[in-house]
């Protein structure tokens, strides 16, 4: 058995030195890894809890808003209105055969969900066991022919809107805005 505490002869470093500026180096590699491992993760999920809104509670919707998504690349609604502290439970119907996304978010938000909905989606598509998974409260992966409820507590803070962020599906026109009744 060798001796942890023997200085390395030719750096002077002692193994235990070494082993500790080693793991120092790898965990935070190791645990941002983790966060993409399997499912779909964003680096910016506080913004996405902050920004416009926050997950609402159930015993304090104030409306329901059904929401269908088509393979003519269009939701049902091209705008929603909402007031300031509403909550809105939104049901989702993919009514199509190709899968769609909902995310409630800034235009800066949902270009940051484009790239990360791209990078799932080349994943998937590789066959390296990804699957696609939301793990944000703003947003919602539907499969062809899924139904899922989203319930969302505005805040006017930002320009807001709604869109599918699949690839292509955005650019084509599946988004709308999201604007506050004292918004003109």
């Amino acid at each position: 058995m060798f001796n942890l505490l023997n200085k390395n002869k030719k750096s002077g470093i002692s193994l235990i030195s070494t082993t500790v500026i080693t793991i120092a180096l790898i965990s935070p590699i190791h645990a941002a890894g983790k966060a993409h491992e399997g499912h779909h993760s964003h680096d910016n999920e506080k913004a996405h809890m902050t920004v416009g809104g926050q997950p609402g509670k159930a015993s304090e919707i104030n409306r329901t808003i059904e929401i269908i998504a088509t393979d003519d690349l269009k939701f049902s609604h091209s705008s929603l209105k909402v007031s300031d502290g509403e909550t809105i439970k939104f049901v989702l119907i993919n009514k199509g055969e190709s899968a769609h996304d909902f995310t409630i978010g800034t235009p800066e938000i949902q270009v940051a969900h484009q790239k990360e909905m791209s990078k799932m989606m080349e994943a998937m598509n590789s066959n390296e066991g990804h699957k696609m998974e939301h793990n944000d409260p703003n947003a919602l992966y539907l499969n062809p022919g899924e139904k899922k409820e989203l319930i969302w507590k505005f805040k006017n803070t930002a320009m807001l809107e709604f869109g599918c962020n699949v690839p292509g599906h955005y650019q084509a026109g599946m988004k709308g805005d999201i604007k506050f009744n004292d918004m003109k």
